[in-house]
């Protein structure tokens, strides 16, 4: 998180709009027609109930929330006219461009186990959903492993999970720490020096998810019309009404007067709240999608979800069904390229590239002989991708009819969906009791289960400012790796292959 440190000056600056032209995301090579360029009405709605900017995942989740019945049917009991803007396509920002994998870090905040069941019930919501609406998204629950390179990262991790003895010990039965080489080469990671393993995890395709969600609210009868999708039309800025009755939504194809604001826009939210710049920074990734070699293809695949953790190191990979092409869905890399404070998501890194491409014949310890027939798949190779250095979840501006639900750190899918929820629920409860919007809120948090923890609030803004910069501390994690690979001997060609900006 980009924040002021009392020893150095200002750092952040408001991110920009959604660049027009991204790069290709494999999660888009089957788009929705539906969704493509659609624009519910053909001129923008002058007025709406509740404005939505973003429809990722978490947009995603506050439309359906806001529009599901008492009993989850889609019948809008509250009579809410909604209106979601997305800048570009629908889903093309990071959940269209993320890892594809949703695991739940139990084991992250042992001090604070709210964060760890609030997770966890992410996951099994998420579950619940695909398997109730019978979504075709590659949801399949698999085990996850996170692979630890650093002594002092596997250190910290037998500390989290001692503390988690007394303060959780519910999910501490659900973790295995593991190190010996045996072990490790059986979860094909034998370079690693531990893992933490639970049986909590998947993989998915973010996009149909996504996709499935949006085009069911949009053809839903009972709705009447009262979900109103317009793409390609970015919100530029937002002003308090004339009468401050409400906000004015502002956008190149003009303004929609509401009553209620919800940010679902995650790295690009400091672009219309400029007071966010050092709370939510936008942080530049890189994906890929290989085809698989023939030592992790059919029989041989792998049977987890991987996150390899380490200095400097935070990289993510899923395999992708053998009789949908197998592809290993492998990101990271970000220590190749600039990455923090980073908005443009048009360009793909020929280094980060090569780094992705090559990787994993290491990481999996992969026959040598394989190393020089890595292959790319026929579609989209490598595409970048947008997370955030902040804060974490941010729910309810305590400024009238605004919302927030952003800053993820990379870390969304097992929290997106039940923090739209909490949204939708402020909304609605807000509206239902206008004279008690702060008991309406706290009634909100309770029934989702949110963590104190993920409330903003000015004393936890206070807080974030006296931190040290992301900036500095990224600097150092990336240090620590560059000094590792002089150590090794690691050297990257400084020529970029064709066909790299």
């Amino acid at each position: 998180m980009s924040r002021q440190h009392p020893a150095l000056p200002h750092q952040g600056s408001a991110a920009g709009l959604p660049c027009e032209r991204s790069s290709t995301s494999f999660w888009h090579s089957q788009p929705l027609p539906l969704l493509l360029a659609h624009r519910s009405t053909r001129n923008l709605p002058q007025t709406a109930d509740v404005v939505i900017i973003g429809s990722g995942i978490t947009g995603a989740s506050v439309a359906h929330h806001l529009l599901a019945g008492r009993n989850g049917s889609r019948n809008n009991d509250h009579g809410l006219n909604v209106v979601m803007l997305e800048a570009r396509e629908a889903c093309w920002g990071a959940t269209g461009r993320n890892g594809g994998h949703c695991q739940p870090l139990l084991f992250e905040c042992p001090n604070d186990p709210s964060i760890g069941h609030f997770e966890l019930a992410n996951f099994h919501a998420l579950q619940k959903l695909i398997m109730d609406e019978n979504i075709d998204c590659e949801f399949v629950a698999q085990p996850g492993v996170r692979a630890i390179y650093s002594r002092h990262h596997l250190e910290e991790a037998e500390m989290a999970l001692n503390i988690m003895r007394t303060t959780a010990p519910d999910l501490h039965k659900m973790i295995r720490l593991i190190t010996s080489r045996k072990s490790l080469a059986r979860y094909r990671i034998p370079s690693a020096k531990g893992a933490l393993i639970t049986d909590t995890a998947a993989r998915m395709w973010p996009y149909k998810f996504v996709a499935h969600i949006l085009s069911s609210l949009l053809t839903a009868t009972d709705l009447k019309g009262t979900f109103n999708l317009q793409t390609l039309t970015p919100a530029t800025s937002l002003s308090a009404s004339p009468d401050s009755s409400g906000w004015v939504v502002h956008t190149p194809r003009g303004t929609i007067h509401t009553q209620k604001v919800v940010l679902a826009t995650n790295a690009y939210t400091s672009h219309l709240l400029p007071t966010f710049a050092d709370l939510i920074v936008p942080c530049r990734g890189q994906m890929s999608a290989l085809l698989p070699l023939p030592s992790v293809r059919d029989d041989n695949r792998l049977q987890t979800s991987l996150g390899f953790l380490g200095d400097g190191l935070d990289d993510y990979l899923i395999q992708r069904p053998n009789e949908r092409g197998g592809h290993l869905m492998f990101g990271g890399g970000r220590q190749h390229s600039p990455s923090i404070g980073v908005t443009d998501d048009s360009v793909v890194d020929w280094q980060t590239a090569s780094y992705l491409r090559k990787r994993l014949v290491d990481a999996l310890s992969l026959p040598r002989l394989e190393a020089n027939s890595q292959r790319r798949t026929n579609g989209p190779a490598s595409w970048a991708s947008l997370v955030t250095s902040g804060l974490g979840a941010l729910l309810y501006d305590q400024r009238p009819g605004l919302y927030v639900s952003a800053g993820y750190t990379g870390h969304g899918m097992p929290n997106t969906w039940l923090c739209g929820k909490a949204v939708a629920l402020m909304v609605q409860k807000t509206i239902e009791f206008p004279n008690d919007p702060d008991w309406a809120v706290e009634m909100a948090a309770a029934e989702v289960g949110l963590p104190t923890s993920y409330r903003l609030t000015a004393e936890r803004m206070a807080r974030a400012l006296q931190a040290e910069i992301v900036e500095k501390k990224d600097r150092t994690e990336m240090d620590r790796r560059e000094a590792k690979d002089r150590d090794v001997g690691t050297v990257m060609s400084d020529r970029p292959p064709s066909g790299y900006a």
